[in-house]
């Protein structure tokens, strides 16, 4: 049971929300009763939050949890230095302290104290066009880096940092609205084995059961189909992705009711990665994703997708797939 408040002015100077909830029924009584989620946004650049055992809607429906148990205060920032369409150039920054954290990454990472820093800066440059009668991007560029840096133990301090970065290229070719995407990306991590969480961990779809994030999930750098969500880690990696988008198929009357089948789209894609080169730890994988795009009532929109990839090492070798379906706008 919950309780959801928003407070804001039309021009969205203040913008205050808070959520709390209580766990009625649990089939695991060692998890926490209470959860609260507290934010405050000042113009929409400067943040401040505290979260006390992060709850997450979406985790009623999925296997894999975005809730956290502890605590994690933050303040945020962040700054626009050019923001001329379709050209962004966007910098976010945010210290966070945790508390009593047992584990990271969607809880599948055990972290190495509960108690820690984390201070992060992403600077994201996107140039992106798309044409009518698209599904997606088509043509342009897109820049990303980050800084983390990881500090622990007040006493007798303890730090760890992480930097990484990616470049993805579009562009039309062979046919129209048939995109090719190459991404290129690396990161290094300055050691600390107090900090077991500062590594790199790649691995898995990124797709829940039921979710409202961005369909294709394997675009993003730790994202690595094929191997268990994860699975692979390291302090250093180099990783480059293929990737065909195959032009979408629409339809103009398939429905029932006011329910309409918009469009289908497909991607296939490999990827390559070089993890902690020292030990020759390279993974390839080929995979494919499907998208089934619906209107619903005319305005509202969701997505049906399936994956499926296979991944291969020297002496290794993974299958996965998966059927998720994401509600609200893409």
């Amino acid at each position: 049971l919950g309780i959801y408040a928003r407070i804001t002015d039309p021009l969205l100077y203040h913008d205050l929300s808070v959520e709390t909830g209580y766990s009625v029924y649990k089939k695991n009584k060692a998890l926490p009763d209470f959860h609260f989620k507290g934010k405050y946004e000042y113009k929409k650049e400067f943040i401040l939050g505290f979260d006390y055992n992060g709850s997450d809607f979406y985790d009623l429906f999925n296997s894999r949890k975005y809730g956290m148990i502890g605590e994690k205060y933050y303040i945020g920032y962040d700054h626009y230095y050019l923001y001329d369409n379709p050209h962004k150039v966007k910098q976010t920054t945010e210290i966070a302290l945790y508390r009593g954290v047992e584990a990271f990454s969607d809880n599948l990472v055990p972290v190495s104290q509960p108690d820690f820093l984390v201070a992060q800066t992403n600077i994201n440059s996107k140039n992106l066009r798309r044409s009518i009668g698209s599904s997606d991007f088509e043509k342009g560029d897109e820049l990303d880096a980050a800084f983390v840096l990881f500090a622990s133990d007040i006493k007798t301090p303890h730090y760890s940092a992480q930097i990484y970065g990616e470049w993805n290229k579009l562009l039309n070719w062979i046919a129209p609205h048939n995109t090719f995407s190459l991404r290129l990306a690396a990161g290094y991590r300055l050691k600390n084995e107090s900090h077991f969480q500062s590594k790199f961990f790649f691995g898995g779809f990124g797709n829940r059961e039921l979710e409202n994030a961005d369909p294709k999930q394997y675009r993003k750098v730790f994202m690595f189909p094929g191997v268990p969500i994860y699975n692979l880690y390291g302090d250093r990696f180099v990783k480059a992705t293929l990737e065909n988008i195959f032009p979408p198929v629409r339809f103009g009357s398939v429905n029932l009711g006011n329910h309409f089948l918009d469009f289908i789209d497909l991607s296939v894609y490999s990827q390559s990665l070089l993890l902690n080169w020292q030990n020759n730890e390279y993974w390839i994988n080929f995979g494919a994703q499907i998208n089934f795009v619906f209107k619903h009532w005319f305005n509202l929109e969701s997505t049906l997708s399936a994956g499926a990839a296979r991944a291969f090492s020297r002496n290794k070798a993974f299958s996965d797939c998966f059927i998720s379906l994401k509600l609200m706008r893409n």
